[in-house]
Formats: C-alpha cells, sequence, structure tokens
C-alpha cells in the first residue's frame, strides 16, 4: 500500500488517502481464501472442498476482499500514518476514523483516514479560578440506614415450620411444562427465592406463598406477552413445584457483637462513629471533586477557539454509549429514565452533546498547558508508569507497551498533570453545612 496524499479540509483536521493495487488486493485475497476455504460449505461438495472460483461463484466475488481490506489495512496503514504525521509535524488528538472509498477488482482499493489535530486556543485565565463547594451535613437517619443495610448483610437463614409469606426465602425443585412438555430454562433444583421480589413470572411467588417445607404441588402461569423468550411469550405453562424448606432472615442484635464482627470496633457507639466518619469522609471527597471538576469547566469557557467536530462527535458517542451502560447496569431504558426527567430524546441529546463539547474544550485546553508549562511525560516516565502495570499483570513491559496506545496514554497523563496543576493554582472554598 501507499500513501496518496495528506490534506487538512478542515481546520485542525487531517485527512489522509491510502491506496492499494489490485496485485495487492488480489494476493491478500488468495490469501484469505487459504486461511478460509475449509469454513465454507457450498451445495454440491462437502465443507471445505470447493475451491475458490465456486465459492465466488456462489456467494459474490467480493466474498474475500473485506477481509483482505482489512489485513493490508493492519499491516500497511500504521506505518504509513505515523510516517505522514511525523514527516508533516501534525499532533492528533483522537484515532483515526478510516473510510472506504473505492474497491475494484480491476484497481485495488482506496481508503482514508481522518483524525482530529490539536487545536490552539486563546486562553483568557489558567490559574487563580475560585470556587465554593458546600460539604453535606451526616445525619444520625443516614447512619441508621447504613447499619441496617449492614445488618442485614450479616443475617442468617432460619428455617421455620409455619406456611410461606411475602418475605422469607423459599428453597424448592420445580420444573416446568408448556402443552405437557418440559422446556429449556424451566427447570431448577435447590433454587432460593424471596416471595415478593418479583423476580419470577407473574403468578409464581405468589402461588408459594402459604405452602410449607415438604409441599409437593402444581402451580399453573401465564407467561406474559412480553416475555423475552418469544417461543414462551404468551403461554400457558404447569410447574411441578416442591419446596425444600422456608426460611426467614433472623437479623444479628445491635450489640458488641455485632460491632466487633462488622466494624471491628468493641462497641456500638465506636461503629456508630465509624459510620459517621465514613459518610462524612465520602460526602466530602464527593463535594470537593465537584468543585475541582468546576475549576476545570471554568478553564472550557476561558478557552477561546475552533474546535474539530469530529472530537466533538467522538466525545458525544462516547458519553451516550456510557450513559446507557449505567442505565443497562440498573436495567432501566432510556425512554424510561426520560420519563423521570421529564425530557425528549432530542433535548436529552443536546443536553449530553453540550456536555460533550465543554469536556473536550477543557481537555483540548489542558493539554495545551502542559505543553506551555512543561508538564509532558518523558519516555522513561511512561515506560516507568507501564512498568508498574507489568509487574501487576505479571508481563514483560514489551507486552503491555504493546498492547497500550501509547500516544493516548501519554496525551491523557499530561491532561491528568494538567488538571492537577490548574486545580493547585485555585481555590476550593469549602463550606460545612
Amino acid at each position: 500500500m501507499k500513501l496518496v496524499s495528506v490534506e487538512t479540509p478542515e481546520k485542525n483536521i487531517c485527512k489522509m488517502t491510502f491506496s492499494a493495487s489490485a496485485a495487492e488486493l488480489e494476493e491478500a485475497a488468495e490469501a484469505v481464501y487459504e486461511r478460509t476455504r475449509d469454513t465454507f460449505t457450498i451445495k454440491g461438495f462437502a465443507k471445505g472442498q470447493a475451491d475458490r472460483a465456486q465459492i465466488e461463484a456462489d456467494r459474490g466475488e467480493h466474498v474475500f476482499w473485506y477481509d483482505a481490506i482489512n489485513d493490508l489495512m493492519d499491516r500497511d496503514v500504521p506505518g504509513l500514518y505515523e510516517k505522514a504525521l511525523a514527516d508533516h509535524d501534525l499532533t492528533p488528538v483522537d484515532e483515526p476514523s478510516y473510510d472506504l472509498v473505492s474497491v475494484k477488482k480491476e484497481d485495488g482499493f482506496v481508503a482514508t483516514a481522518t483524525v482530529a489535530l490539536q487545536p490552539t486556543f486563546v486562553l483568557g485565565k489558567t490559574q487563580g479560578f475560585e470556587v465554593s463547594c458546600t460539604i453535606p451535613a451526616t445525619t444520625d437517619k443516614e447512619v441508621d440506614r447504613v447499619i441496617e443495610r449492614r445488618r442485614a448483610g450479616f443475617a442468617e437463614l432460619v428455617p421455620h415450620k409455619g406456611p410461606a409469606v411475602k418475605g422469607n426465602i423459599v428453597h424448592m425443585d420445580y420444573t416446568g411444562y408448556v402443552n405437557g412438555e418440559p422446556f429449556p430454562g424451566g427447570s431448577a433444583t435447590k433454587q432460593a427465592i424471596e416471595l415478593g421480589r418479583g423476580r419470577m413470572i407473574p403468578g409464581f411467588e405468589e402461588g408459594i406463598v402459604g405452602h410449607q417445607a415438604g409441599d409437593e404441588f402444581d402451580l399453573n402461569v401465564t407467561f406474559p406477552a412480553s416475555y423475552h423468550a418469544k417461543d414462551l411469550a404468551g403461554k400457558e405453562a404447569t410447574f411441578k413445584v416442591k419446596i425444600i424448606d422456608v426460611c426467614i432472615r433472623q437479623l444479628p442484635a445491635l450489640n458488641s457483637d455485632f460491632a466487633k464482627k462488622a466494624g471491628k470496633v468493641d462497641t456500638m457507639e465506636e461503629y456508630r462513629a465509624q459510620i459517621h466518619d465514613q459518610l462524612a469522609k465520602r460526602k466530602r471527597t464527593a463535594a470537593v471533586n465537584h468543585a475541582r471538576n468546576q475549576i476545570l469547566m471554568m478553564l472550557a469557557d476561558a478557552a477561546e477557539g475552533e474546535l474539530p467536530d469530529i472530537l466533538v462527535e467522538n466525545a458525544y458517542h462516547a458519553e451516550m454509549q456510557s450513559f446507557q451502560q449505567q442505565l443497562q447496569m440498573q436495567r432501566m431504558s432510556l425512554d424510561k429514565y426520560l420519563g423521570q426527567v421529564h425530557q425528549t430524546r432530542d433535548e436529552f441529546k443536546a443536553t449530553v452533546r453540550k456536555v460533550a463539547e465543554r469536556n473536550t474544550r477543557a481537555r483540548m485546553a489542558l493539554l495545551q498547558i502542559a505543553g506551555a508549562e512543561g508538564l509532558m511525560p518523558t519516555d522513561a516516565e511512561v515506560d516507568a508508569q507501564l512498568a508498574q502495570r507489568a509487574e501487576m499483570a505479571k508481563k514483560t513491559l514489551e507486552e503491555v507497551k504493546e498492547k497500550t496506545d501509547l500516544r493516548a496514554f501519554r496525551r491523557n497523563e499530561a491532561i491528568r498533570r494538567a488538571a492537577d496543576w490548574v486545580i493547585q493554582r485555585s481555590t476550593v472554598k469549602e463550606i460545612q453545612a
């Protein structure tokens, strides 16, 4: 492959064009064929027995091209890209975005790499920012809630002979049947279910209430129409259930024994004081961290200059992906969240984009400060940090460096140092509520 051109179609944007000849594409496609031929099943041939012409006749002449293109790009483009950056004295601040422009058997293919370059801002102010943060008081009720949560964590399951009620933990064996046939995932042994939590399909937990250890019975329920397994959605099912035991959670007494077990202190008074101190420290840390972030946002507001659109767009998509992952962890849909905060999708996206733009402006301002104040990490400092990673991962430094984007690592460390530099030269006034 070869580098065709290096252009700057917009301010702080670099676009490189690469090409591979027809001969290079053919050679790479042949290599892909040899590597993957045994995976193809073509009508009229045993698996792996069809030759390349027969596979291409069945799947299309392009069947090996895209793996071939990826192979060539992975092999040649990184070196060409790095050389172009050095030759043109360019400083990227993000990963390049690759696009396939054209591919033809007789011409080869053309691809581009587009990357954001470091912008230069007019920094109206880089230090001396002032912010206040209010540290909320820690109340006795908050301490009580923590103690009760931890107390529940030390609860013991104690069997009892009475009928099951909501809140009990029931251990059971069951097998589910639809149309008289057992279905995959419909059986369990010694399954623990806390009645009233709603973890089972509607009607299941309610059908357990009133039964006791040793009971065997049939439980008839209907899967919800929206059930995730489409083959079961809306169908009636019968579960044959055997109750092994019914247990209650027995909470430990709030005495010195609990204090020693939960907090490694001698008395409940000491344990309460310990929790109060932990909560107070967390609140202070959260408040101060928020104030420090406000300083960086003030720096962003004081930085005048254009940001590369592609840089903001990438930051926006990263913010959206991170938020979606948080919602998934909470088992909440975006629509449900938007309903709670009373926002439309367009309003939410605009808010996320604004956050992404401001955060990106702050990072680029910090990167500029790092360069101006001599805060960029040296090769030796980068190696020292990666050596610590290697030691923790029980790998060699070379192995860790091979898997690390060194340019991004160096850039992120410079931004972190510059953030410390700005914050240390600013003032955070703490107010105790």
